[in-house]
């Protein structure tokens, strides 16, 4: 079972559908987990200044009796509400870190009303570098618990960080996908280096199995990484696919209607450091299935209770 005792879900209290609720609400349930139900309000200073008197103050309690109204509809589950004021990703990390939360959750880009579904936000992409717990972004149209979960890895054995970062995401995504009775797969991406520059310098046969070794060399990693995660992996299907993270990672995910996707953040390399570059940008502007992002152990945001 996921290892979840405290869950912080935030919502907008004046939208119509709340998926991220409902998906956070489930696993609460299923793990005996607290649940805070939040909306992060922020108000620009310009329009607080005009605001007639008691009108912030009413805006406020507003939001906070819908959550309220929210929470009395859940049963089965620990729940308490409250309206976080200020820049949304700060507040959130702040709450997570004073509630002692180990899951955020909240919906892909947090806006249903949009004609057409929507990548990741910059909020979404703050929490994903900031937040010490995993962050969970529930895609559009998520309308039920994961059936397919794809964990994404980079199998990189000369790196233990990135190793003990892989593991615990395999971990997590075999407690999730046991819990909801999904299939699990362990997914990696892999190139040949240099292989354009050297298809010129090399013979048909030379490059033939130059790649063919970088494709049993990027196996054999997840192989191994497989065997020393435990349990968890033994039950999941690997897949190794050709090609840059950012292009075959959605690309699969379409093809093979996965749900959710699992990975690790803020590690130096490889598909566990994607929220940290362009190479992260480019992948999570393509993918509008729902993300869970988790960071390594030890792991210390940069915002900390105190800051504006």
């Amino acid at each position: 079972m996921p290892p979840f005792t405290s869950i912080l879900v935030d919502i907008d209290a004046m939208a119509a559908a709340h998926p991220a609720l409902e998906r956070a609400a489930e696993l609460a349930r299923a793990c005996g987990a607290h649940l805070k139900i939040v909306d992060a309000l922020n108000l620009p200073s310009y329009a607080i200044r005009r605001l007639p008197g008691g009108t912030e103050e009413a805006l406020v309690q507003g939001r906070r009796d819908r959550l309220a109204l929210y929470a009395r509809g859940l049963s089965g589950i620990d729940v308490d509400v409250d309206v976080l004021r200020g820049r949304p990703s700060t507040a959130l990390i702040q709450e997570v870190l004073r509630g002692k939360h180990d899951l955020l959750m909240r919906s892909h880009a947090r806006d249903l009303a949009t004609a057409r579904p929507r990548s990741f936000g910059a909020i979404d992409m703050q929490l994903f570098r900031y937040c010490p717990c995993p962050v969970g972004a529930v895609g559009p149209g998520a309308t039920s618990p994961p059936r397919r979960i794809l964990v994404a890895v980079h199998a990189n054995p000369e790196d233990e960080e990135e190793q003990q970062l892989n593991r615990k995401i395999i971990g997590l995504a075999g407690s999730i996908g046991a819990l909801y009775g999904a299939s699990v797969t362990l997914f990696q991406a892999w190139t040949a280096f240099g292989e354009e520059l050297l298809r010129s310098r090399m013979t048909d046969e030379e490059m033939t199995n130059y790649v063919e070794e970088a494709r049993a060399n990027a196996a054999a990693n997840l192989d191994a990484l497989a065997s020393s995660a435990g349990p968890e992996a033994a039950r999941m299907t690997s897949e190794l696919r050709k090609g840059h993270p950012e292009e075959v990672i959605p690309a699969f995910v379409v093809s093979e209607g996965i749900d959710l996707v699992v990975m690790g953040t803020v590690a130096r390399t490889g598909i566990a450091g994607l929220v940290i570059g362009n190479t992260a940008e480019r992948l999570l502007q393509r993918l509008l299935c729902s993300v869970l992002a988790v960071k390594p152990d030890g792991f210390r945001s940069p915002i900390q209770p105190g800051d504006a």
